[in-house]
């Protein structure tokens, strides 16, 4: 083996990689492209399932996964469970998690993948830098005031869209259930009955339940970034989330949909939640050691830019979504702000960094 020195050169390289916030950049792209995956599995229930359901059979994997894990270091006398104060506040945070969750299901299944993800990832990245201020002491220039400004004034412009993305998926689920209609008399009078009337609360409802979704995780992230950052393994605090999930779903499935409406699920929409499951455990694993090492804000920069470009792709390019001049605006002014957030305090960020 070659013993001898590396070059200054390549020895300042290797360094340079091994660093916390290179550690902590790695780990929040990856997430983004575990995120983007569990999107499209996400939009491919999103119309056939019921959103409850789909929350908590992808709940259910980490549960069982990081549950055998914690439950094997314990047996082996290496114990990776939190204090029992930290075990309540992560439950108390998955409870908020799960309802954002089936929210964002839901919104999904009513405004599309395009201008869904944008949506609450907007609302949340903007809503984790105010709670990283205020809870955590990170900094906020003026940059990244003007960056909550410019994400705002996106999600306006997304909101704006939402009407487009519900007419387009309820057109494809008519053609594909309904008999074609009547032809009209042609001395008929157009109506709007009470059914049409209603449905134009749909996208305004799609909407709200995104902007919620994003907020539950914007708590999601600042309690991650605190718990993970103290005496509780990034493990323990996804399988407490998750878990959480799972016992406060379980009951309400088998209330809305009860047993036999369960196991009529079809195989591929099952295959589809689990993958749902498996890439969400991923992202969120690999977020949570991201945010050991880096700041709320730049993890959320990363892994936020990278997931919502690629799910507005998968959403027009995959699903037919429409890409309106509100979406193609609103993903600008969206990016533009994920950029200057970024940028916006180098020191505040590099001050909070942990190894």
């Amino acid at each position: 083996m070659d013993s001898r020195p590396l070059p200054v050169e390549k020895a300042d390289a290797r360094v340079r990689w091994l660093v916390p916030s290179t550690r902590g950049t790695i780990y929040c792209g990856l997430s983004a492209l575990a995120y983007g995956l569990m999107g499209i599995c996400q939009r491919q229930v999103a119309t056939s399932c019921d959103p409850v359901l789909v929350n908590c059979v992808q709940a259910s994997v980490s549960t069982t996964i990081f549950g055998a894990y914690l439950l094997s270091r314990s047996l082996r006398g290496r114990s990776a469970w939190p204090p029992f104060r930290d075990m309540i506040a992560l439950v108390g945070i998955g409870l908020v998690t799960q309802l954002g969750g089936v929210a964002y299901q839901w919104s999904i299944g009513m405004i599309g993948l395009a201008i869904a993800n944008p949506l609450q990832m907007g609302v949340m990245l903007a809503g984790s830098a105010v709670l990283g201020f205020v809870l955590l002491g990170e900094k906020a220039s003026w940059r990244c005031i003007a960056a909550v400004v410019l994400i705002t004034s996106a999600v306006i412009l997304l909101s704006l869209g939402a009407e487009e993305g519900n007419s387009a998926i309820t057109a494809v689920g008519q053609a594909a259930e309904e008999p074609p209609a009547p032809t009209a008399q042609p001395n008929a009078v157009a109506r709007e009955t009470p059914k049409q009337a209603g449905r134009m609360l749909w996208p305004v409802l799609g909407v709200g339940a995104g902007v919620f979704c994003g907020l539950a995780f914007a708590v999601l992230t600042v309690g991650v970034r605190k718990a993970v950052t103290g005496a509780t393994s990034a493990e323990a605090t996804v399988f407490f989330i998750s878990c959480a999930g799972t016992v406060f779903l379980g009951p309400w499935s088998v209330q809305r949909l009860a047993f036999d409406g369960i196991l009529a699920t079809a195989p591929k929409d099952l295959l589809a939640m689990l993958a749902f499951g498996g890439f969400n455990l991923a992202a969120f694993f690999l977020f949570a050691k991201g945010l050991q090492l880096i700041t709320v804000v730049r993890a959320n920069i990363i892994n936020n830019g990278l997931a919502t470009a690629f799910s507005v792709l998968a959403g027009v390019l995959i699903f037919a979504e429409p890409a309106s001049g509100a979406l193609i605006l609103g993903m600008v002014l969206l990016l533009i702000g994920i950029v200057m957030i970024g940028y916006a305090d180098p020191s505040a960020s590099a001050s909070h960094e942990v190894s």
